[in-house]
């Protein structure tokens, strides 16, 4: 039921995180439920040199662009 619950916050089931290796400029996209099982999957595929790796997550809804909307 928790699961039903966060779609029904979210919109979604599952939100777009981007991992970025700022050393090597390579980007890794990862589908999961919340960043913490994100993290999760990412600390899986065991990467060398964590502190080269960002992570960003994409958001549902994007900016409208300006003031007026356009």
């Amino acid at each position: 039921m928790k699961k039903k619950k966060q779609i029904e916050e979210t919109g979604c089931e599952n939100m777009v995180y981007i991992f970025h290796n700022s050393k090597f400029g390579m980007d890794l996209f990862m589908n999961a439920p919340t960043a913490a099982d994100a993290m999760k999957q990412f600390d899986r595929c065991a990467f060398e040199n964590r502190s080269e790796w960002r992570i960003s997550v994409e958001i549902p809804e994007q900016p409208s662009g300006g003031p007026n909307g356009s």
